[in-house]
């Protein structure tokens, strides 16, 4: 019999054509299956998640994806000991799902941005990459590896493939190879986790997770972005052996968002030492991101969420002795266009920098520029509410708005980005149940701060 391959797709996803004919050209048949017909899941054998940018990528990559209602049914396929291969954005989508655990942590990995690091561990890029990398197999009994012959030369074109934990025991399983399904190397096959041949900074040059079973993968490159026979053509194959051999297990251990712990949550505290300017601001147009997330929200929860979200600025130092000179600072950023878009976006009130004996204050902008006081003068009151902020533990936009800011303002300065959402009236229980289940920030690759009003 034939093995049968759903390649599920989602809004935004621009991979599942190929996906869908790479999978029939190494012997499967199969078909696309959208993310609002959960009622497919349970005919196939295999699942393909492709790559792309489900959900315009909102609130991170893969978040939104792996909490539709569709990723209830894969879950219980994978329980079963489906086969399910993410790749890209799908990979995301695994990572974020919870079907590759480690002991009682649903979630102990991250797919965090890109960053291109040299053997002097000196960062030489950040962001969007793409070029054709070389990974090796680590583990050869798995449902993707146990056809595969050696090094496969294969493409890749992500911005955020960069696996990492801040689990001790995730961080044991990439290091030893026991979730590790491939590695990059170069062309003799030596592994390195310095760029170019890891093109993203993944901790020790993992390319790809596998859960322990072996039956659930994720995957950065690209083993289906071939139209001819290719190297990727091994994992396919790997898939329909293993399926045709019955090698799955009957009863495969995913992630229980139920039992995880909430992630840790650190008050927000202005540094009243190091004096530093601070800057909130909303958008005035339809937020898309904050509408998903809020779907999403309510879901979890069970009860209706409009989140709200916002953007915080912490510079430093930005002080100096006449609060004439943080005037003259702030109207210069304001007026510089690379933290404000008067178009689509507002001022939020908040103390615009802290000083030793108070809890800060908001800038009159009475000495800034006209346009910068016009801006000031347009700040609009926040909702009450908790407010959870969320800060990468690496920031390629916040550096470069450094090196930005600190040629505008003529001295070096600091930058840290939060992405804040606002929970307005929400009960407790339901606020804990989004924390819970990873939905703002996946903490290995972030902190979340609490702020109240």
């Amino acid at each position: 019999m034939i093995p049968k391959i759903a390649v599920v797709a989602f809004p935004g996803n621009n991979c599942e054509t190929e996906s869908l004919r790479a999978a029939k050209g190494n012997g499967f048949a199969g078909e696309i299956v959208r993310w609002n017909e959960p009622e497919k899941i349970g005919q196939f054998d295999a699942y393909f998640l492709p790559g792309g940018f489900s959900f315009e990528d909102r609130g991170r990559s893969g978040a939104i994806s792996a909490r539709e209602k569709i990723f209830d049914a894969l879950r219980a396929e994978a329980e079963k000991g489906k086969v399910i291969l993410g790749v890209c954005n799908g990979a995301q989508m695994i990572v974020e799902s919870g079907m590759i655990p480690i002991g009682e942590n649903p979630v102990p990995f991250a797919l965090a941005e890109n960053v291109r690091r040299n053997a002097e561990g000196h960062v030489i890029g950040t962001g969007f990459y793409n070029a054709w990398k070389i990974i090796k197999p680590e583990r050869t009994d798995t449902a993707f590896t146990n056809s595969v012959s050696g090094l496969i030369r294969i493409p890749m074109a992500h911005g955020e493939g960069r696996f990492t934990s801040v689990d001790d025991k995730a961080l044991e399983t990439l290091k030893s190879g026991k979730n590790v399904a491939f590695r990059y190397c170069d062309e003799d096959g030596k592994v390195d986790a310095n760029f170019p041949t890891t093109p993203n900074g993944a901790k020790f040059a993992v390319a790809m997770l596998v859960n322990d079973e072996g039956t659930i993968g994720a995957i950065m490159p690209h083993p289906e972005r071939f139209y001819d026979a290719c190297d990727g053509d091994q994992v396919f194959q790997s898939m329909r052996k293993w399926i045709e051999e019955k090698k799955s297990p009957k009863k495969v251990r995913i992630g229980d968002f139920s039992k995880s712990q909430t992630p840790k949550i650190q008050p927000f505290c202005r540094d009243a030492a190091m004096l530093r300017l601070y800057l909130e601001k909303k958008l005035i147009i339809t937020d898309n991101e904050a509408f998903t997330l809020s779907q999403a929200a309510s879901n979890i929860a069970g009860e209706n969420i409009k989140l709200e979200r916002s953007v915080f600025y912490e510079i430093s130092p930005c002080h100096s002795e006449s609060a004439t000179a943080d005037e003259e600072s702030l109207g210069k950023i304001i007026d510089s266009g690379l933290i404000l878009n008067p178009n689509k976006e507002v001022l939020l009130p908040t103390p615009c920098h802290a000083e030793p004996t108070t809890a800060g204050r908001l800038v009159s902008g009475s000495q800034a520029s006209n346009h910068a006081r016009e801006m000031l003068n347009q700040v609009r009151d926040d909702k009450t509410g908790i407010k959870f902020a969320v800060l990468p533990f690496e920031d390629d936009q916040a550096t470069a708005l450094a090196e930005k800011l600190s040629k505008l303002l003529g001295k070096s300065v600091d930058v840290k980005i939060y992405k804040c959402w606002n929970f307005g009236n929400a009960s407790k229980s339901a606020i804990k149940k989004v924390l819970q289940n990873r939905l703002l920030a996946n903490p290995n690759s972030a902190e979340i701060f609490i702020s109240t009003k």
